[in-house]
Order: C-alpha cells, then sequence, then structure tokens
C-alpha cells in the first residue's frame, strides 16, 4: 500500500469513528450537535392520572423547542388503554427532545368515587432525552406555565427550570421538596411523592365539578407562574375549609375507600398527610366567612389591603390593624407585639397594641377607634350576650367554641401580651380595644370587647399597659 492510499485509508477510519459517535442513542434518539437530541422511533408510555383518566381518553405528544418552547408541528396521538390511566405511543420521532403530552377525557373522580361529568384536559412538558416513560397528572399540569416562565422568559436552561418549578410548586402546597420529578409519580403506588401527588389532586378537586376544577388550577398555574408563589389566600381558605369540613364529616377516609375499591393497587400511598397539613395552614382570609360580602380599604400608610364588613348601620374591617412604622408613629416602639414574637402571627391575626398608642389615631383614615357604645351596638345587632359571641366569631383559629361567623366579622383568637412580659390566650380568647376610658391609672382603666373560652362576650375594663388587638370602625 503506498503512501497515498494510507493516507485515504486513515482518513476514512476516522470518519467512520466520528459518525458512529454522532449516533450514539439516547432515550431512543441520536445526539446533534449543541447538545440537543432527535427523538427517533421512540416508544412512549405513561399514566394520565387526575383520578385515573378512563379508556378512550385521548393522549398527544407534540414536538417542543427546547429553548424557545414553541411547538415543532410533529404530533403523535394515541389513547388511553384502560380505565387505570395507562397509555402507549409508538413510534415517536421529534427534531428536538422536548415534547408536549397532552390527555383529555372524562375522569375518576377521587373525592366522589364517580365518573366525571365533563372532560378534562392535564399537561405535562417534558424531556424525552433522559426518559421513556411520562407520567401526566396535575403536577405536571400546575408547574406547565411556571416552566415555561423561566425558561422563555428568565432564560434558564430546561433541566434547571423544571427542576425550580416543582420546588415552587410544592412549596405552594406546603410540601417538602423530597418527591421524585413529578412525571414519574403515580397515585396507585406508595411512597412521598405519589401521597403528594394524590393529595394536590385531592385538595384541587375538594367539592369542585370540572369547570370549577379548571377555573381553579388555571387560577393556581397561572399565580405561580408569575413569581413562584400561590398568593391567592381566598382560594387557598375555600380549599382550607373544604378540608376541615371533609375531616368532620368522614370525606377524606371515603376517599381512600374509593380509592381501594378500585383494587389498582396493593396500597394506596398516605396522603392524609399532606391533606390535613394544608387545612391547617390558615391565611388571613382563612378566618373570613365565603358566604359574606365583603369590601374592602387600602390603609395608606403602609398599603395593607382590610376587608370591610357591614352590621346593621356600622362599617367594621372584618380584620385585625397590622400597622407597625415606628418612624411616622415612634410611640408605637415598645407598645407593640406579634404574638410569640413571631412576625406571621402579625400576618395572619394582626397586631398586639397597648391601649395609649391604640387610642391615638391608630386607625387608617375614615375609620376609628370603636368606643364602648359602638361595641355594644355590635352585640345588640348580632343577638345580645347571649348569641352575639357564637355569630361574631370566626369558625377557625379557636380551639374550642368557634363561631359560625353569620355577620362576617371574623373575631379571631388571637390572645394577649400580658404586661408583665408574657404572652397568653391564643386559640382561646380575643381582646379588642374601645376608645373609652375607665380613669387615668393604668390597672383596671380601659374598656375593651372580650370574647371568652366560654363562648360569651362582653365590654370589660382591663389595664392599658396589656397589649390587645384593634379593630377600627368607619367614620
Amino acid at each position: 500500500m503506498n503512501l497515498n492510499k494510507l493516507f485515504a485509508f486513515m482518513l476514512a477510519l476516522i470518519s467512520c469513528v466520528f459518525v458512529a459517535c454522532s449516533n450514539s442513542e439516547v432515550a431512543g434518539g441520536s445526539s446533534d450537535d449543541a447538545g440537543i437530541y432527535a427523538v427517533k422511533d421512540l416508544d412512549v408510555a405513561g399514566v394520565s392520572q387526575k383520578g385515573p383518566f378512563v379508556t378512550g381518553s385521548i393522549v398527544s405528544v407534540q414536538g417542543v423547542d427546547c429553548k424557545t418552547l414553541e411547538l415543532t408541528g410533529e404530533k403523535f396521538t394515541g389513547n388511553v388503554k384502560s380505565d387505570k390511566g395507562d397509555f402507549a405511543i409508538d413510534g415517536v420521532n421529534l427534531k428536538s427532545s422536548c415534547a408536549l403530552f397532552e390527555v383529555t377525557g372524562y375522569y375518576l373522580n377521587e373525592v366522589t368515587g364517580k365518573e366525571s361529568s365533563e372532560k378534562l384536559s392535564l399537561k405535562a412538558l417534558t424531556d424525552l432525552s433522559v426518559r421513556k416513560t411520562v407520567n401526566v397528572n396535575l403536577l405536571t399540569h400546575l408547574e406547565y406555565e411556571r416552566l415555561k416562565h423561566l425558561v422563555t422568559v428568565e432564560k434558564m436552561d430546561f433541566a434547571a427550570a423544571k427542576a425550580q418549578a416543582e420546588r415552587e410548586v410544592l412549596t405552594s402546597f406546603d410540601i417538602a421538596n423530597n418527591v421524585d420529578e413529578f412525571e414519574d409519580l403515580n397515585i396507585f403506588e406508595k411512597g412521598d411523592g405519589n401521597a403528594a401527588l394524590l393529595a394536590v389532586s385531592v385538595l384541587m378537586q375538594a367539592d369542585a365539578d370540572v369547570a370549577k376544577l379548571e377555573e381553579r388550577t388555571n387560577e393556581v398555574s397561572t399565580a405561580i407562574a408569575k413569581n413562584g408563589l400561590w398568593d391567592d389566600d381566598e382560594t387557598k381558605s375555600e380549599v382550607a375549609e373544604w378540608v376541615a369540613t371533609a375531616k368532620e364529616n368522614g370525606q377524606i377516609e371515603k376517599i381512600r375507600q374509593n380509592l381501594e375499591g378500585l383494587n389498582y393497587a396493593s396500597e394506596i400511598p398516605a396522603f392524609e398527610t399532606y391533606v390535613e397539613s394544608f387545612g391547617e395552614s390558615l391565611t388571613r382570609e382563612s378566618f373570613l366567612n365565603p358566604q359574606v360580602q365583603y369590601d374592602s380599604i387600602v390603609d395608606n400608610r403602609d398599603g395593607q389591603v382590610y376587608k370591610t364588613v357591614k352590621i346593621g348601620e356600622q362599617v367594621w374591617m372584618a380584620q385585625n390593624l397590622n400597622y407597625a412604622d415606628d418612624v411616622k408613629m415612634p410611640e408605637l416602639k415598645g407598645n407593640m407585639w406579634c404574638y410569640d414574637n413571631n412576625p406571621e402571627k402579625c400576618s395572619l391575626m394582626g397586631r398586639l397594641y397597648t391601649w395609649n398608642v391604640a387610642k391615638d389615631s391608630l386607625c387608617p383614615d375614615g375609620y376609628r377607634l370603636p368606643d364602648t357604645t359602638s361595641w355594644n351596638t355590635l352585640i345588640a345587632v348580632a343577638g345580645g350576650v347571649a348569641k352575639a359571641a357564637a355569630v361574631l366569631k370566626s369558625q377557625f383559629g379557636w380551639d374550642a367554641l368557634g363561631g359560625t361567623n353569620d355577620y362576617g366579622f371574623s373575631a379571631v383568637a388571637d390572645g394577649e401580651w400580658y404586661r408583665s412580659g408574657s404572652f397568653d390566650s391564643e386559640g382561646l380568647k380575643a381582646y379588642i380595644w374601645s376608645s373609652a376610658e375607665y380613669s387615668e391609672a393604668s390597672e383596671n382603666a380601659a374598656y375593651a370587647i372580650y370574647f371568652g373560652n366560654d363562648g360569651t362576650v362582653s365590654v370589660k375594663k382591663f389595664p392599658k399597659n396589656n397589649g390587645f388587638s384593634v379593630r377600627c370602625l368607619k367614620n
């Protein structure tokens, strides 16, 4: 062999090596330039679950550009094979490894134990370079818009964006981020991640029909997409209230029975822990009555928003004051507290103030600290001392004898700061200042309305230097 032939042979050999390397398979695809994988003849499978989607539900796989998340125009379809929600689509070919899975159909409502009356659609955005199995569920659906935002707006790479979106969705439901990727979760398998999926499915369903479920999931998904937070206290409270009722009437236990009765799994994951934990995570809105029509005001001093409610001829703030600017009001220093010195308690139930600072223009513009006549008028309108406590107290936050909150006043059992330096009676009692002074002394020298742990309400005298709540009344 002469030198030229030897050179040509070596060049051909090297070329073959490079060609072989470029065709190395990853999850049914081949590695292209810039680390982007083309999906070739990939057989994909998974389960589709809200509760499980029923036989015949439509499943589609569409190609997605991993950088822009725009659809590439490629589409493959299949059907759910059984009422377990399982599906398989063979021979998927995509220019990029990212894909949008979508399932549309009827599903088993795990709360009612019946098939849904209307169809539902759920999505999952995934990377097929690292998997052949893709489960489509409520968590994959809730992360979808946030994942798109992180990739297209914040320019994160797909894998990092997906990991962040999953963390944020779980955090929104007070779930620790120690679960598998959402596409691997299955409500009919044991494990914490699967329990978390089932819990979120139950919480979003609650007592909603399909239209309400779609509305609720869209609201949550949109909220998380913006900043990674589900900050809709009103919807959270609505769901938390359902949890409280479902625990009391046995509905949570019935959900487990519904799923176990399908005989799809040897063990249903322990979703109850997550559901009940969410139900206990109250927000400011949790103390309100969702059946009451509230208005709202903005405190122009700090921008905080308070719900207001009309009771008889009076308009009350329906939430305790949480004003804390001790630069504008230096007298607040040393005269206001969060229960247990925990700032979250202030955000939830308002702040505790001494009477001397409460009486001095502490309320927002247009509102004032009520006098004893105003408090007694409220009690009279609410049925008198024998009935008022029950109908003025919030349903939540009381360890015993919570109220019906018929009027929407939403008295919260936020306790007190006692002048000796201790906090007391959270969950048991509520004390709210009036503007009326009994004497210039500090002991038993100012009036406040008092909601006891025995179902009573009264206007009584208390030490001025105790820390009580403030509710403001419209002028």
